[in-house]
């Protein structure tokens, strides 16, 4: 037995934490789910901004640049939604109650949405090289 452990009246053995009083956690996880917060407000009010954006000022000579910012921009909110608050409401949880499906959906919308935002950013290079050649 380590000397971070003691051994408990019923003869098991429960670790005691060395790292801190539960306040400094408390106010680390408050942080961090504060953060986690304004980046989901801030990142899906910018992403609309960019679709209110790009359908307002439609240009004929853009249209692939604006499809690529657009399709980025949904991939992000995408992202905010699936990802982002689930994170922060495991900050403050230690286990999911969702149930089983909606925990198999969060994991895959967040394969989608980091993918399509990678392949949309490799697409949005390709062209902008491309066209820089031109």
């Amino acid at each position: 037995m380590s000397s971070s452990e003691e051994m408990n009246s019923t003869g098991t053995t429960a670790s005691s934490s060395s790292s801190g009083s539960s306040s400094d956690l408390d106010a680390l996880t408050l942080t961090t789910v504060t953060v986690q917060w304004i980046l989901f407000f801030v990142g899906t009010i910018d992403n609309i901004t960019v679709l209110v954006v790009l359908v307002w000022s439609r240009s004929p000579t853009q249209v692939g640049t604006q499809l690529f910012v657009g399709s980025l921009a949904v991939a992000d909110i995408g992202m905010m939604f699936s990802v982002v608050w689930v994170e922060a409401y495991g900050e403050i949880k230690t286990s999911w109650e969702f149930g089983r499906i909606p925990c198999k959906l969060h994991f895959y919308f967040q394969w989608v949405t980091m993918n399509c935002s990678i392949w949309t950013l490799t697409a949005l290079s390709i062209d902008r090289y491309i066209s820089a050649l031109n």
